[in-house]
């Protein structure tokens, strides 16, 4: 029908979210250099869309799943294994960052057990500066490597993810085939900023990857699906070629990927693993960010009490129980939101007041949270029967 048509478009106005539990970084290794910078939307990355095609990808994905939230990003050409570009994005952002993703597509299967280990001893090293972040992880994979991948939950390493899943039918497939081994992690990433820490990533009412396909132009002109509505792996196979034994397999392993539920449209996230035992407290990324948050207002409520007056019990010598009780009643203010908020369950806060601070100039403060828990299987006994 001839005559004008007018289009919606939406994300002009730029609007962020409130909070900071979004705040997010991305590094990309294997890519032209690309200073720290904060975008808050993909057009703020337009500049870069020539000449770091795998960097704007990852942000576009990102802001696909969590438009409104805040993104601190960096490109580096080569990468010495170290990754010290996650401190220093970390220090710019003023230890603002929540999760950062680090995209090592360069690197090969063979360093991924060494580059697990280097990142989490940057995020313990950063989590006693009380700034602590969870990690994302990809690095290049090839089909041989599959068969043999590591199982993740023998390492220690609670504060990284990896991810190995990667889009095998939109601009994700398109980019790998001059990019191996782009992956799927700014819309790992984009998940994990929009979820409540004490939610899984993996949450199906809320967590669908598919919501629409990019333009022609971005992908050579070619006819392509939504993006991850068709998934696979880094090494560019598709799910859909593995049995689900297989699949199991690599899901037992903990690496994060997309899948499909029968009985409901779109594409999910397999589960939130953390490189850790799944005996561990912090075997999942929502553990991680709970005890994470609770750490930083924490500190927020005490580090202004850092080298004030405590005054003591002059028969006992013993921190009296007043100041004992008045600091547990801001840590109290703390927690109390989170609890308001659904983000725990409940807490407890202990000063023991038998403490020689005049000895020691030194308090301990004992927290126990009780988290929120989260429904990875849920088994429903169902069968015939003569009457109800």
């Amino acid at each position: 029908m001839n005559g004008v048509k007018f289009i919606r478009e939406n994300g002009g106005l730029a609007r962020q979210l409130s909070g900071n539990d979004h705040i997010s970084g991305l590094i990309v290794y294997g890519e032209p250099d690309v200073e720290k910078k904060l975008v808050l939307s993909v057009k703020e990355a337009d500049a870069i869309s020539a000449s770091n095609p795998v960097l704007f990808y990852h942000v576009q994905e990102f802001f696909r799943i969590n438009e409104g939230a805040k993104l601190y990003i960096q490109g580096v050409l080569n990468t010495d294994g170290k990754f010290t570009e996650v401190k220093n994005l970390q220090n710019f952002a003023e230890g603002n960052i929540r999760q950062l993703a680090v995209c090592d597509f360069e690197s090969g299967a063979n360093t991924l057990t060494a580059s697990v280990a280097t990142l989490q001893q940057i995020a313990l090293d950063l989590g006693k500066r009380n700034i602590p972040l969870s990690l994302l992880l990809s690095v290049g994979i090839k089909a041989i490597d599959i068969p043999a991948l590591p199982n993740l939950h023998l390492f220690n390493a609670d504060r990284v993810s990896v991810v190995l899943g990667q889009d095998a039918g939109g601009k994700g497939k398109f980019l790998a085939q001059t990019n191996p081994s782009v992956s799927c992690i700014g819309a790992v990433l984009g998940c994990v900023s929009k979820a409540k820490v004490q939610e899984s990533i993996a949450w199906v009412e809320k967590q669908n990857l598919v919501s629409t396909a990019y333009p022609k132009a971005e992908t050579d002109n070619k006819e392509v699906a939504r993006e991850l509505d068709i998934l696979g792996f880094a090494d560019g196979s598709k799910i859909e070629d593995y049995t689900p034994s297989q699949l199991d397999s690599i899901h037992d392993k903990g690496y994060l990927f997309g899948t499909k539920y029968t009985g409901i449209t779109g594409s999910y996230l397999n589960d939130s693993f953390a490189a850790e035992p799944l005996t561990s407290d912090f075997a999942f990324i929502e553990n991680n960010r709970t005890i994470d948050k609770a750490i930083r207002e924490v500190n927020r409520v005490l580090l202004p009490k850092v080298s004030g007056p405590a005054y003591v019990d002059p028969d006992t010598g013993m921190i009296q129980a007043t100041t004992a009780s008045a600091l547990e009643s801001i840590c109290d203010e703390a927690l109390d939101q989170m609890v308001r908020d659904g983000e725990v369950s409940g807490y407890k806060v202990y000063i023991n007041p038998a403490q020689q601070i005049l000895k020691t100039s030194n308090l301990e403060v004992v927290l126990k949270l009780v988290p929120v828990g989260t429904l990875r299987e849920i088994t429903v006994k169902i069968g015939l029967t003569l009457q109800k």
